[in-house]
């Protein structure tokens, strides 16, 4: 049987560790912006706290969505290609670093 049609599990274990790199990464953005919504004593101006904790909210429904999407496209034969759309990861990729921006300007704020 060839890689191509392989089912996830047959292929090894990449795609079960893609799917919980993807689940830690939903998981840390619901934690950043839990911790976010929770630090009162945070000094920064407040649309700026409000601006982490909804943008931690929206990265993590987009990740947890992208996560779900990916495990139907696995189920699939053939694979698409790409696996991912390339604008929705670098709409991921430009929140959290933007995400990781905000962080640090409310924590050196403080």
């Amino acid at each position: 049987m060839s890689a191509a049609n392989q089912s996830p599990s047959e292929a090894g274990l990449q795609a079960e560790r893609t799917d919980l790199a993807w689940s830690r990464t939903a998981l840390s953005c619901a934690v950043n912006g839990a911790l976010f919504a929770l630090q009162h004593h945070l000094q920064g101006p407040v649309w700026v706290e409000a601006s982490a904790i909804g943008l931690a909210a929206m990265l993590w429904l987009m990740t947890w969505l992208m996560s779900t999407r990916r495990r139907r496209v696995l189920d699939r034969r053939p694979l698409p290609e790409p696996l991912a759309a390339p604008a929705t990861i670098t709409l991921l990729s430009l929140g959290t670093a933007s995400l990781g921006v905000l962080t640090l300007v409310l924590v050196w704020i403080e």
